[in-house]
């Protein structure tokens, strides 16, 4: 099988940004935060021009990639830089189930799709971000905006990418719309996406597309570039924030969660992970996890799965009622019914049998500090006392065969 292009269609090329010189964080020289605020021909802004952090060249030259190359995941040349335990931004597009290694997007940040082919699905679009710098992941559509792609602007607000769209409009990730340009307050609408391990995905769709690492760039996709930067303890951090960092998880562990205005509920990952494990001591099975909560007023439930070593947020109703959770020898279940549910959100036995929960939309994955710096008033879930929840415990390689949980019933 030849690798190809998710385009279809044409469209007119780009100049190729610039190569970016991979940096560790203790040699990164814009760490001092001595360029801060945009430039102040930017005149329409939603927020103060000095919360803006001007990171330069070294932020300007990241080169987003416009439709790259994809190919099946047997194609070794191609993609046999992704190991089974390496993370992926897992999703469908133009009807294809598509992985994109967090590893290439430590080097790129933006990707942007689209399809152009009406015999295919007309003008699909996706724009996936990931910002190293904060650990969050963004998907979008991008149509509201009006902007054939985006690209990775010189600034950071709270050390956060932020888009630009060639208009003059940036758009920071993890912010609920644009804040600087001319479309000012334009908001992207989120797209539900799966974080999780390449062989999770893989025991999920084995024909899967993958992003290939032949991208027109030289990068050693293998290597992180950044340090210790991600190590969950590590305070250190390239650009100011506006606020102190909050001390009620570790900066840099990865936490899923739902915003809501100003709050919503977060989801660390370390302890759904210690639930899962203090749960079914000695199992030689799948850990699952399920953690209900509520986010401005939505009943919302985390579903853990430590196979996929990842967790996926769900609107908490189905058939027409609120739904709690529970883990009973193993199973996820529903207090109401008793009905059985997997990873994948749907009941598999019992009274909702074939009911499916709704992925929500706004949830996404990010270290605890920016969640904090952008939802300061956010509530955190907690496990019971007796749940140690090992921070950065080392990632487990998802077994070969088939898990149950991880099974994905027709669409």
């Amino acid at each position: 099988m030849r690798t190809g292009k998710i385009d279809t269609g044409t469209r007119p090329g780009r100049r190729a940004a610039p190569v970016i010189v991979v940096l560790f964080a203790a040699a990164f020289p814009a760490c001092s935060g001595d360029n801060m605020g945009p430039d102040l021909s930017l005149a329409t802004c939603s927020l103060p021009l000095e919360s803006l952090t001007d990171g330069g060249r070294d932020r300007s030259s990241i080169p987003a990639l416009d439709n790259p190359e994809v190919a099946r995941r047997l194609i070794a040349p191609e993609v046999g830089y992704v190991q089974r335990s390496d993370q992926v931004i897992a999703l469908h597009f133009n009807d294809q189930p598509l992985a994109i290694p967090l590893k290439l997007l430590w080097y790129h940040e933006v990707l942007n799709f689209s399809v152009l082919d009406e015999r295919l699905v007309p003008d699909e679009r996706l724009t996936v971000t990931y910002s190293p710098l904060t650990g969050s992941v963004g998907v979008f559509n991008p149509e509201p905006s009006g902007a054939s792609d985006f690209r990775v602007s010189s600034y950071v607000l709270d050390n956060n990418l932020v888009m630009e769209d060639g208009s003059g409009t940036f758009y920071p990730q993890l912010a609920p719309s644009a804040t600087c340009g001319p479309r000012d307050g334009t908001r992207l609408t989120r797209v539900p996406y799966e974080l999780m391990t390449y062989g999770a995905w893989l025991l999920i769709y084995l024909d899967t597309w993958i992003v290939s690492r032949d991208t027109g760039h030289d990068f050693l996709y293998t290597l992180y570039p950044y340090g210790n930067y991600r190590t969950p303890s590590n305070t250190w951090l390239f650009y100011p924030t506006a606020a102190p960092i909050d001390r009620r998880r570790l900066p840099k562990e990865t936490v899923i969660g739902v915003p809501a205005g100003s709050g919503g509920i977060a989801f660390p990952l370390a302890d759904l992970r210690a639930a899962a494990v203090n749960d079914q001591p000695g199992s030689a099975g799948t850990s699952v996890w399920a953690a209900s909560g509520m986010a401005g007023g939505e009943p919302v439930v985390a579903f853990w799965n430590t196979q996929a070593q990842s967790a996926r947020v769900y609107r908490a109703r189905a058939g027409g009622r609120t739904l709690t959770f529970e883990v009973m020898e193993g199973r996820r279940q529903d207090v109401e019914t008793g009905s059985i549910w997997n990873f994948n959100g749907r009941a598999v036995t019992g009274p909702l049998e074939g009911e499916r929960l709704e992925p929500h939309p706004e949830s996404y994955h990010a270290f605890w500090f920016a969640w904090a710096a952008f939802q300061p008033d956010i509530d955190v879930w907690r496990a019971a006392p007796s749940f140690d929840a090992a921070a950065g415990a080392v990632v487990v390689s998802p077994p070969r065969s088939l898990d149950p949980d991880l099974v994905r019933q027709p669409r």
